[in-house]
């Protein structure tokens, strides 16, 4: 049986609101799982439809797409965004993923405790130990 150390979940970060929040979670010396990855990116608006199913293809078994939401700096990418990630869910179902696998969530720069239970509710809803929120 996987536990949640075995499992791979990539978090895409904005450099000026969740990254923040990721890199305080560091230098407050607290634990995630280590197959936990962090990218960070001025907005994730900037990554296609496809790119969410390649990662889930390839391995990542959730992605967290922690977003500056209405405080972005981008005119109109979060609105852009947050539709995108509508499409990508509706491509997940049709191929049968589960959507739990997919959020789109926003994590301030000083949310250390959000952004560990991010991690800890997506590693819960792939592991299936609760139902993950419908994503439609």
């Amino acid at each position: 049986m996987r536990s949640e150390d075995d499992l791979k979940i990539l978090i895409i970060t904005t450099m000026i609101s969740s990254y923040p929040g990721a890199n305080t979670v560091g230098q407050a010396r607290l634990q995630y799982s280590p197959g936990t990855y962090i990218i960070r990116v001025p907005d994730p608006v900037m990554f296609p439809d496809d790119f969410y199913l390649q990662a889930l293809e390839k391995g990542i078994d959730g992605i967290i797409v922690m977003s500056s939401g209405s405080d972005c700096p981008y005119e109109g990418a979060y609105p852009r965004l947050s539709a995108r990630i509508e499409r990508v869910y509706g491509r997940m179902r049709e191929l049968g993923i589960p959507t739990s696998r997919l959020k789109l969530t926003t994590v301030c720069t000083v949310c250390k405790a959000a952004f560990l239970k991010e991690i800890r509710d997506m590693q819960q809803a792939i592991l299936g130990e609760r139902p993950a929120p419908s994503a439609a």
